[in-house]
């Protein structure tokens, strides 16, 4: 194996540009559905249930939910937190707890499902990871992110991508409206006690492409045979379509049949309840691992804990790490980032980001960190050697652009610009007609559509550069608004 390898740590800013949220963006897209008002409600529904939450306990976490600079991961925080404290309350805050780790995932999901136009435009972007994959065999790949991103930049690039599964499958039933089984859904398994005695099955010698490690679980990725093994979903199909359409599919047509349910299948909080072959009910549970108590020793969680000890193995295969659009905000992943430092001075570490520094706890090797002020697929450019046309950096700066906008504000904005655009056209239509017909004698209709196609057809540069334009004026224009 190469002595001198570079692998990639990966923080949600990494799969910002590929339409996936950072943690505030998913906390206000959090905050716009979950008002107090909208929880109340929902907590009504479930004590007619006969399940719910006290007035207390509601209202508890409602104090968090509004505070301003509290994020979704902060708000998990508080409800374990109190989960240890209120013991008489336990089962409540348990409740808050997994329903807004569900609310979590179903978001990112529905995201990462709705996204493949948007991703099929963005994710050329992201071609130096092939060149990284050529130069590092193999490139290491440690993740904190739940989507699949990284899966689906392999399979464009169809480059060879290993999760340290093993090679025993099982095969899940797809049913119809109907409840009959309509196709088969494969997964990788990795088990139990592979994970907590053994290596995880990464090959060795290495082979050309990702080894790719997720630390946090992922939408993909769920336990079964009682929590006590891990599948990963397989692609359905070719290209990173196919890893989409596996995540789709197990959401969608993975269950068990219940006609008395409102949605003719039986739901259980944060678990996919299906009908095995058998007709007998079978549960995966999702992976995800979010809140303030990720691998400590006085919390329970899905993902074994034993996962963080392959990371602490694995990171020791590089020479150099490259974080990218990570916050180092999670302490158990921290200290054996500074632990690989501080083992060799020939060990180094990059950190990406459009605000990236060197981070207070890793001072004292500062000079084995070096800082790229860089959005993710910049970087990846420039360690690539890729230059791009004046299109494409026009489109992702129009895209940051506007997802700084916010969802809301980024609708208004482009509908603006399309009124605007509407009318540029249709008076550009008319100075062109009348050229046309301005010796008063008229003209072929063949000769009119010469002059007006080329009109109708813009090129798309022209258009972002517009675009650009048009949406940083109205930035500044609600700056000057607040600031008044």
């Amino acid at each position: 194996m190469n002595k001198k390898l570079t692998g990639l740590f990966l923080g949600a800013g990494a799969s910002y540009e590929a339409g996936l949220p950072v943690v505030w963006e998913l906390t206000g897209e959090i905050r716009d559905w979950l008002t107090p008002e909208k929880l109340r409600e929902l907590n009504k529904g479930w004590r007619s249930q006969g399940t719910g939450c006290s007035d207390e306990v509601i209202e508890d976490f409602v104090s968090v939910l509004v505070m301003p600079d509290a994020h979704y991961e902060n708000m998990l925080g508080y409800l374990e937190t109190q989960y240890r404290r209120k013991r008489e309350r336990q089962n409540e805050y348990r409740l808050l707890y997994s329903w807004m780790v569900e609310l979590v995932y179903v978001l990112l999901c529905q995201r990462q499902i709705k996204n493949d136009v948007f991703l099929r435009r963005k994710i050329g972007y992201f071609e130096g990871i092939r060149f990284m994959a050529e130069e590092n065999t193999p490139l290491w790949v440690f993740s904190l992110n739940h989507d699949v991103v990284i899966e689906a930049i392999a399979a464009h690039y169809s480059i060879p991508i290993n999760f340290g599964f093993s090679d025993e499958q099982v095969s899940l039933p797809c049913r119809g409206a109907n409840g009959k089984v309509k196709g088969r859904l494969n997964a990788q398994v990795l088990r139990r006690d592979t994970l907590d005695n053994c290596a995880m099955f990464f090959p060795n010698p290495a082979v050309e492409g990702i080894y790719l490690l997720k630390l946090h679980g992922a939408l993909d990725v769920f336990a079964f045979n009682d929590g006590a093994d891990l599948l990963k979903l397989m692609p359905v199909g070719e290209g990173f379509e196919g890893v989409t359409e596996a995540l789709r599919a197990v959401n969608e047509d993975v269950f068990f049949p219940e006609p008395a349910s409102p949605n003719g299948r039986a739901n259980i909080m944060n678990e996919i309840a299906y009908a095995d072959d058998e007709g007998v009910m079978q549960f995966l549970r999702r992976s995800l691992l979010a809140g303030a108590f990720k691998f400590s020793d006085a919390n329970t969680q899905v993902l074994p804990k034993s996962l963080l000890k392959h990371f602490r193995a694995n990171i020791n295969f590089l020479s150099k790490l490259v974080c990218v659009g990570y916050g180092f905000g999670d302490n158990h992943i921290n200290v054996i980032i500074r632990e690989w430092l501080e083992f060799s001075d020939s060990r180094s570490l990059e950190v990406v980001g459009p605000a990236a520094s060197v981070p207070a706890f890793l001072m004292h090797v500062a000079p084995q960190v070096t800082v790229v002020q860089m959005v993710a697929t910049d970087y990846f450019d420039l360690v690539a050697g890729v230059t791009r046309p004046r299109c494409d950096e026009l489109d992702k700066k129009v895209s940051a652009v506007v997802r700084s906008r916010g969802r809301a504000q980024a609708k208004a904005d482009l509908a603006a610009f399309g009124k605007q655009e509407s009318e540029r056209y249709k008076q550009l239509h008319i100075e062109s007609l009348a050229r046309i017909y301005e010796d008063g004698k008229g003209t072929a209709v063949g000769d009119v559509l010469k002059e007006y196609v080329p009109i109708a057809v813009d090129d798309e540069e022209a258009t972002l550069e517009r675009m650009l334009s048009f949406i940083e004026a109205r930035v500044k224009e609600s700056e000057a608004g607040r600031k008044a």
